[in-house]
C-alpha cells in the first residue's frame, strides 16, 4: 500500500475571518476526521510539502466542511493554503474484519475461482443496497460485483487482488 494517508478534501477558499477552511469535502466521516484534537495534513499539490496541523472546530453544511486549524488565524494565512489537500492517517486498527479503505480496493487486480485476472477495481460505488466494485476491463465495458460476500471470495490487499464468484450475465 503506496499511500497510507486518505484524502479528506480541498481547501478551496477561506470562509471567515479568523481562518477557517471551506474544504470541499471527499470523505464520508468528516465528523470523524476532524474532531477537536486531532491531527491532519495539508498537502500541497505542487511541491508536496505535508504540513501537520490540529483540528480546533469543524462544521459540515453540503458537500462542504467547514475546517478551523491551530497556527492559521486570518483569512489571508487561509488563502496561502488554497488548493492544498487535507488529508489524515489510515487507522487500520479502527476496522473490523472484512473492513477496507475505498482506496485501496482500488487498483486490485479482480480474479475469477480458478485465478483467471478478469480486469481491476476502477471505483467503489455506493448504490442503496450495497457497495459495488465497478471493474476495468481492455478492450471490453466494465462489469460491476457487489460487494457482499456471496460475490467476494477472498480479499488481499497486500498482493492487491480480490477473487469474486462469477455468475451468469456478471460478464
Amino acid at each position: 500500500m503506496k499511500d497510507e494517508c486518505l484524502l479528506l478534501g480541498y481547501i478551496t477558499d477561506a470562509f471567515s475571518l479568523d481562518g477557517t477552511f471551506k474544504v470541499l469535502s471527499k470523505t464520508d466521516f468528516a465528523e470523524t476526521r476532524y474532531q477537536k484534537g486531532k491531527e491532519v495534513f495539508l498537502c500541497s499539490p505542487n511541491t508536496k510539502e505535508r504540513i501537520v496541523v490540529t483540528v480546533e472546530a469543524y462544521r459540515g453544511s453540503g458537500m462542504f466542511d467547514f475546517v478551523k486549524v491551530q497556527g492559521v488565524n486570518s483569512k489571508e494565512e487561509a488563502l496561502a493554503y488554497k488548493g492544498y489537500e487535507i488529508k489524515a492517517e489510515k487507522d487500520y486498527d479502527s476496522l473490523e474484519k472484512d473492513e477496507y479503505y475505498f482506496v485501496d480496493l482500488v487498483g486490485c487486480k479482480i480474479l475469477d475461482d480458478k485465478g483467471q485476472e478478469l480486469g481491476e477495481v476502477s471505483q467503489v460505488e455506493e448504490f442503496p443496497a450495497q457497495l459495488t466494485l465497478r471493474v476495468k476491463r481492455k478492450g471490453k465495458e466494465d462489469f460491476f460485483v457487489p460487494f457482499i460476500k456471496a460475490f467476494i471470495r477472498r480479499v488481499d490487499i497486500s498482493k492487491k487482488e480480490i477473487e469474486i464468484n462469477v455468475i451468469g450475465g456478471m460478464l
